[in-house]
Order: structure tokens, then C-alpha cells, then sequence
């Protein structure tokens, strides 16, 4: 048998992977901006800022900080 997942499960799976990929130093903030609104992340709320949580351990990053802020700034969060 074959498992579905959702659509909610896809948007935070594709939204993490990318956030990882940002942090990582792989891609650029206007990328990572395109993923969070295009992936559908934020018709679901809280999930962006449970995305964020899971990856505290990227905090001291500026990178973490500088997308969290642009996130707040967008009013995603």
C-alpha cells in the first residue's frame, strides 16, 4: 500500500529541507523567502515557527537570525 501524505506534511518537509539548505550557507535569503511563500507553509499556523524551533541548533547562526527577522518583518511569524 501505497502512503499519501498531506499537503501539510509536504509544505514542512520542502520548507525545513530549504531552511537547512539556507542555514547551511547553500542558497540565498531571496530564495529561501520564494520556498516559505510558494510552499504553501503559511496557510498553516504556528508551522513556520515550529520549523524555526527544530532547527534551534542553527541559532547562533546569523544566517538563522537573519531569516527569522525577515520572517517577522514579512509578518509570517
Amino acid at each position: 500500500m501505497v502512503k499519501i501524505r498531506s499537503a501539510e506534511e509536504i509544505a514542512r518537509r520542502w520548507v525545513r529541507g530549504s531552511l537547512e539548505a539556507f542555514l547551511e550557507g547553500k542558497k540565498e535569503l531571496n530564495w529561501i523567502k520564494g520556498i516559505i511563500k510558494k510552499s504553501g507553509a503559511l496557510r498553516y499556523e504556528g508551522m513556520l515557527l515550529e520549523i524555526f524551533l527544530d532547527l534551534l541548533r542553527y541559532e547562533k547562526l546569523p544566517r538563522y537570525r537573519e531569516i527569522l527577522r525577515e520572517c517577522q518583518k514579512e509578518g509570517w511569524l
